[in-house]
């Protein structure tokens, strides 16, 4: 690889490890990123896509719910839970923290917890979504670099 691969890996390690010290990303990011290989080069951007589908989809259903004059408070808990489990799954702990906050604010049935919670979530996300999009960008970079 270049010296402009080499600095942009670099640069790669180190938003990682600001992220984890800032707690959007968990250590558990650096296993995620431990499985990408020669077989599966693309294997974080891969699983990064994935995630930001699903969670666009966790928050919109989220929003949904709680919009209605009558929640489905085992609805948000489920929904609130597998956000938690994806986020946490996929080292965004800080989103997964602010879900927690909001299965616990879907178990006291507390519309305006959930409310709040659900912004939090949101906040949460938006900031690990921009970081999770700067990594991808930056892996997608290595990698068109490591073809030619």
């Amino acid at each position: 690889m270049a010296a402009k691969g080499k600095d942009l890996s670099q640069q790669l390690e180190e938003l990682i490890s600001s992220l984890q010290e800032q707690g959007i990303l968990t250590d558990y990011f650096d296993d995620i990123k431990d499985l990408q290989d020669e077989i599966s080069p693309r294997f974080v951007d891969e699983i990064i896509t994935i995630f930001l589908r699903v969670a666009e989809d966790y928050r919109a259903e989220l929003t949904r719910n709680l919009s209605e004059p009558d929640v489905n408070y085992p609805e948000v808990n489920k929904l609130a839970i597998r956000f938690k489990s994806s986020s946490t799954s996929n080292a965004c702990g800080l989103v997964a923290l602010a879900c927690q906050e909001l299965v616990e604010a879907s178990e006291a049935k507390n519309k305006e917890g959930c409310l709040v919670a659900l912004d939090n979530v949101n906040r949460e996300y938006l900031v690990a979504k921009e970081n999770l999009n700067r990594i991808v960008g930056m892996e997608r970079e290595i990698y068109d670099m490591r073809l030619c």
